[in-house]
């Protein structure tokens, strides 16, 4: 009696444990693509992604690696790389030119033996490779990554609807919209963590004369280089924007007048150095404005526009701050 009493109750718990087993991965690849969907970017998508995927397989020890053309690949990983991490990059990417993203998950990923690579999406704008740890997990993650494919696609055509409303259509440059909306979101920033961040307003001198010797077609590519120029002496967290006509504006988050001032002065120098096909000169004048508490959006945009107007009436081609709007 007491065997057969057991054998039901037993044969039970096994088929609830079996349901369980089998809904895990459904509410997995549930909320995986709606955290795809939801997230404001691919750079969190992908972060996500990964972070989910190690705290529920950890001996996956998962790593995502997004290749998009005429940008350095990257690599999600929950790998330390200084162990083997930046080595399985190197092996899957077949470069040693690409930007290392550790993803912290609870516990310690296992050391990598076997490695397996799955696609999720290759085509011309992007390529996506999963790779995990061969073990038992490896059936569930071969069809997630088939659920996987349509929502990475959709995120990356989101991303790129975004960029083209962000984004000035002649310069490549971000645009007005883009710079007022991610003005915003650093005051908010600085003011709720008591940080400081500066902007530089910036404007081409003589740019009119450009424009009525040698046609607007020559302004354009004129344009384009000050704003390539512009890309290449910033660093990797400003954000450089177009704010109409021959104005444009860098948005520098973490820092002081002092630090903005520097970077103003190699960028105004590198400006002055180019050579365009003109045959003469492009010069640049600057104004800075650093963010403190209790200024407004409109004093930061007003003391860096006055800064600007300084240094014209000093004789242009100079960097000039203005520290009280009057």
């Amino acid at each position: 009696m007491i065997v057969k009493h057991v054998a039901p109750t037993s044969g039970k718990r096994s088929s609830i444990r079996a349901d369980t087993i089998q809904a895990r991965p459904l509410a997995l690849f549930t909320e995986s693509i709606v955290s795809l969907l939801s997230s404001p970017n691919m750079h969190d998508a992908f972060m996500d992604l990964v972070s989910l995927m190690g705290q529920t397989f950890p001996l996956a020890a998962p790593a995502l690696y997004v290749v998009v053309p005429e940008t350095p690949p990257s690599a999600y990983s929950v790998l330390d790389p200084e162990k083997s991490g930046i080595q399985e990059a190197q092996r899957v990417l077949r470069t040693r030119k690409f930007s290392y993203i550790r993803v912290l998950v609870g516990g310690q990923p296992p050391d990598v033996r076997e490695r397996v690579e799955l696609t999720l999406v290759h085509t011309p704008r992007i390529t996506v490779i999963l790779s995990i740890g061969k073990g038992s997990h490896e059936d569930i993650f071969r069809e997630w990554v088939n659920i996987l494919t349509p929502a990475v696609i959709k995120l990356v055509d989101n991303e790129q609807l975004r960029d083209m409303a962000f984004r000035d259509a002649l310069t490549g440059a971000l645009n007005h919209r883009a710079f007022e909306e991610m003005l915003q979101a650093e005051l908010e920033r600085a003011s709720r963590y008591k940080t400081t961040f500066s902007i530089m307003m910036i404007d081409i001198d003589w740019f009119k004369k450009v424009n009525d010797t040698f046609g607007h077609q020559v302004g354009d590519l004129v344009l384009r280089a000050v704003v390539q120029q512009l890309q290449h002496g910033v660093r990797k967290s400003d954000y450089v924007f177009r704010y109409g006509g021959e104005e444009f504006v860098i948005l520098m988050p973490h820092t002081n007048l002092i630090q903005a001032k520097k970077l103003a002065e190699r960028i105004r120098q590198a400006v002055e150095k180019m050579q365009l096909m003109i045959g003469s000169h492009i010069t640049i004048s600057l104004g800075i404005s650093q963010y403190k508490y209790g200024i407004t959006f409109s004093d930061l945009i007003e003391r860096a526009d006055m800064g600007v107007y300084l240094a014209k009436t000093k004789g242009r081609n100079r960097v000039e701050i203005v520290r009280d709007a009057s």
